[in-house]
């Protein structure tokens, strides 16, 4: 099956594409945010205790990219 052009533009660039679940958690005494990614391709799920964590994985993701190019 042959890809449309909008779907070899996509793969050309690159894509990734995750569900993003966010929910907070009570920690000695203290609300706080957890989060977790999915990839929506291969369902693999990697879960981060804080906001930093996240951004520094998707940062990696975003630079892993581009030095493939």
């Amino acid at each position: 099956m042959e890809l449309d052009h909008q779907e070899k533009s996509i793969g050309e660039m690159g894509y990734r594409s995750f569900l993003l679940r966010l929910w907070q958690v009570d920690t000695e005494g203290k609300r706080a945010w957890r989060f977790s990614l999915e990839n929506s391709g291969t369902g693999e799920r990697r879960g981060f205790a804080n906001l930093g964590e996240l951004l520094v994985f998707l940062l990696e993701e975003i630079c892993n990219e581009r030095d493939n190019d």
